[in-house]
Order: C-alpha cells, then sequence, then structure tokens
C-alpha cells in the first residue's frame, strides 16, 4: 500500500534517471500527459520530491508533475529502451531519458502543471512526517482543531492533519502507543497527539530507505498488528482482531490485550 515511505523509496529510484537528463519519450494514457506532451518532451527535471502522499517533478520550466498513486498506482523503472511487463493500458505516464524510463502504472491522479497551481492544490495537506524539519506547531494547530467525535483511526489518516500515513502506520503507530482505533479524538490529550505523529515519523523515516517496509525494527520482520487478523500477538500472544473502522470504514488490527477498550 502506498504510504509516505513508499514515495519516498520510488522518488530515490526515479532521480537517477530524470533529475538533469534530457526527456526524450514521452508516453501515458493520462489526458495531461497527451495534451501537453510538448511541454514535457526535451525538458529536464530540476527535482523529484514528495510531499506526504504526492511525489512531484519539477521540470526546468514553471511546470511540475503531480502524482498520486491512490491505492492501487505505484511507479517503476527499467534500463533505456526497455519495456513494462504487463497491460500497456495501465500505464498513465511514461518518462523516458538516456539513462532509463520511469513507468507510472494505474495512479488516479497524473497532472502537468504550473508549478504555483500545483502548490496552491496541495497547501491543504499537514505537515509531512519525513520533511527534515516537521512542523510540529502546524501539527498542533491542525489537531486541535480536529472533531472530537471523530475516532482516532480517522485523524491518523487524515492527511489535512499529518501527511504520509496510511492504513499500514495507522495500526502500527496505535499498537505501539497503547491506543484502541476505536476511541473518540474527545479521549486523546494533547501530549498523547504529540506522541502519536512522533511515533509515525520514528517509525516511517527507516524504511523511506529500506527496500522492505518493517515496523518491528530491522528489515524483514513484516509487522506488529497489519494484516495479522487471528494470529497471537507479538507480544501478549493475544488473538488479533480486526474490523472496519472510521469514516469511511476501513480493515483495522489491534491487540485487545496491548490497546484496551477506552484507552
Amino acid at each position: 500500500m502506498p504510504e509516505g515511505d513508499s514515495y519516498a523509496r520510488a522518488a530515490a529510484r526515479v532521480r537517477p534517471i530524470l533529475v538533469g537528463e534530457e526527456i526524450i519519450e514521452v508516453a501515458g494514457s493520462a489526458p495531461e500527459v497527451r495534451s501537453r506532451s510538448v511541454i514535457l518532451l526535451g525538458a529536464k527535471a530540476t527535482e523529484v520530491r514528495t510531499k506526504g502522499k504526492h511525489l512531484l517533478i519539477d521540470l526546468d520550466s514553471d511546470y511540475s508533475i503531480h502524482i498520486y498513486l491512490g491505492m492501487p498506482g505505484r511507479i517503476q523503472t527499467t534500463a533505456p529502451r526497455r519495456h513494462l511487463r504487463g497491460n500497456p493500458g495501465a500505464v498513465r505516464l511514461a518518462l523516458s531519458t538516456a539513462v532509463g524510463t520511469m513507468w507510472v502504472v494505474a495512479a488516479p491522479t497524473v497532472e502537468v502543471r504550473r508549478r504555483k497551481i500545483v502548490e496552491k492544490d496541495l497547501v491543504q495537506i499537514g505537515p509531512d512526517l519525513l520533511a527534515d524539519e516537521f512542523d510540529w506547531t502546524r501539527y498542533e494547530e491542525r489537531a486541535n482543531r480536529y472533531p472530537s467525535e471523530r475516532t482516532v483511526s480517522d485523524f491518523l489518516l487524515d492527511q489535512r492533519v499529518l501527511a504520509g500515513i496510511g492504513n499500514v502506520y495507522k495500526c502500527e503507530v496505535l499498537f505501539l502507543e497503547g491506543v484502541d482505533p476505536r476511541r473518540p479524538m474527545s479521549a486523546i490529550d494533547a501530549e498523547k497527539r504529540l506522541s502519536l505523529a512522533r511515533r509515525a515519523r520514528s517509525l516511517m523515516m527507516p524504511n523511506a530507505g529500506r527496500s522492505a517496509r518493517s515496523t518491528i525494527g530491522r528489515p524483514g520482520r513484516g509487522t506488529w498488528v497489519y494484516k495479522r487478523g487471528g494470529e497471537p500477538c507479538r507480544r501478549c500472544r493475544t488473538a488479533i482482531e480486526q474490523a472496519r473502522v472510521g469514516e469511511p470504514p476501513r480493515f483495522t488490527y489491534w491487540c485487545p490485550t496491548c490497546q484496551p477498550a477506552g484507552v
């Protein structure tokens, strides 16, 4: 599932192919790719960056490419003159340079727009968990305004409060913080809100540079509770529970012993 660390890893793969290299071929089914291919051909990327669950490719003009992968999307890279296996119709964007090709597959959003418009569209998202300097003041301001009746699960997934978390990190953060995912925000105090963000940042940042995500502390160890419904808790051996939680409901996993109701 693409979350903030997935975008960071994708950006790291794409940079050597695009930054400073002339785009010599453009393809893809996204409407703006077709209508604005003249802007892309011959351009060079000056930067490939991320903001939460958004990947941005800045060109040596006043344009940027904005990519949002949603649930099904993925980004792949190949060597020069190599074709991507699978359904070619799923390719939303392909950019080729002399170094290689970037393929954006099944992504719901691929836009080519003036940079100031892209930045304006993304101004509503919250502080980026993977930013070098996390904006704690902005996070607290948005957290303080969050509806008290919503669940803590909704809170962590709301990109307007905290950018980068998806369902995996939601479940893992709440387990490590000992918080029941169904708990309303009215029962989460300011200190715990800060702790949730610190925990999320500490989990995600190491994974941005790993080939495989792990929330247990070492690569390849997997997760504490995510997608482990019915299996024994790695701490207390209680069976992990799963249910749809939040609005909209998302499959959520937790340990009823380590995350007791009301806590």
